[in-house]
């Protein structure tokens, strides 16, 4: 429950609309009474005992004793200020007004004793009320701080995750240039290149919150083209897009890795006659639907030497940016696995 009045700006405007609300009201009442002068006297000495009642109470005595569990000493304080304040302004109106505003010209002997239970009443809600509004407030202000300790931890766990992706992609990606370089292929040049925009694209674009998907499908593109150049014949790798991507946005670094996932563990270059890898990427402006599929051999199974970065990582950063909002499935067949997100932009 998000009460926005019991902070900032907003609290103290509702504070000061409160009280002039009450003085307002008392001032009206009392004059209908005594007359518009001492409607007024009345209206100040009111607004007085219940200001320093209310705020006494709330600000100082609930949250140095009750907040911190001296709820013995807090009641003990409570019954005094309650006692004490009700006799004083009991004695307050009779010295300055000689009885309530419903006294006639020859007051009753027992007058001062119903004025005294009287305050005593009209004290014991006002006190009841200020310290339930102030534990409240005090609720609030918590769930407010452990959110953003919640938001903090998140984003700190993010960008942990993302300095993970970075060198596991680098690592994969040199290494593909450096198999090419070993054998002098002529498109070296080329790959380095290829790499140097992609390292632009993890290093500035990927630390973003979100980006267009386009820039994501540009990358995929450009990663499996870097993939392409060190063969001399054209692997069989597809990637079709369909529907519009020009309003989605999404977290950076989501897609990519599963296709560079696709191309470390196929065996694309061992069997480029029965092996492939087919990418799909559907777009609606409710769901992402990303599919990579990619032939391997069982009996030749690639290791990952980070640790098993690649997927893990995608669960988990799923997990903190579209929590209850995505699908991540992987299957393992024989000869071929399939990863599959799916992602609800659905509020």
């Amino acid at each position: 429950m998000n009460l926005t009045f019991l902070s900032g700006r907003t609290r103290l405007l509702t504070h000061l609309t409160g009280w002039s609300l009450v003085a307002l009201l008392s001032f009206v009442l009392i004059s209908s009474l005594r007359g518009p002068q001492e409607g007024l006297l009345r209206t100040l000495m009111n607004i007085s005992f219940l200001f320093v009642l209310f705020y006494g109470n709330s600000r100082l005595l609930v949250n140095r004793y009750f907040e911190t569990g001296r709820y013995v000493l807090y009641a003990g304080i409570t019954i005094l200020c309650w006692i004490g304040a009700a006799a004083l302004r009991t004695w307050v109106e009779l010295q300055l007004f000689g009885g309530s505003i419903f006294a006639n010209s020859n007051p009753s002997p027992d007058g001062g004793l119903r004025i005294f239970l009287g305050q005593l009443l009209a004290f014991f809600l006002l006190w009841l009320f200020s310290s339930l509004y102030q534990l409240l407030e005090n609720r609030h202000t918590l769930e407010l701080r452990h959110q953003e300790l919640q938001t903090r931890h998140a984003e700190a766990q993010l960008n942990y995750l993302k300095a993970r992706i970075n060198p596991h992609f680098l690592f994969n990606s040199l290494h593909n240039i450096y198999a090419a370089a070993t054998l002098q292929h002529p498109r070296t040049a080329d790959m380095v290149l290829r790499l140097s925009d992609l390292l632009r694209y993890v290093t500035y674009d990927a630390q973003a919150a979100t980006i267009p998907i386009e820039k994501e499908i540009a990358q995929i593109r450009a990663y499996v083209d870097l993939f392409q150049l060190k063969n001399d014949q054209p692997l069989p790798i597809h990637f079709s897009v369909e529907g519009s991507a020009a309003e989605t946005v999404i977290e950076p670094m989501l897609l990519l890795p599963l296709v560079e996932n696709a191309l470390k563990h196929g065996d694309l270059e061992e069997n480029p006659e029965v092996a492939f890898i087919h990418i799909t990427l559907k777009n609606t402006p409710k769901t992402l639907l990303f599919r990579v599929e990619n032939s391997y051999n069982p009996k030749n199974k690639q290791k990952d030497s980070a640790g098993g970065v690649g997927l893990e990582n995608i669960r988990q950063r799923l997990a903190l940016n579209y929590p209850n909002h995505h699908r991540f499935t992987t299957q393992a067949d024989p000869y071929k696995f399939t990863a599959e997100l799916e992602i609800n932009f659905t509020p």
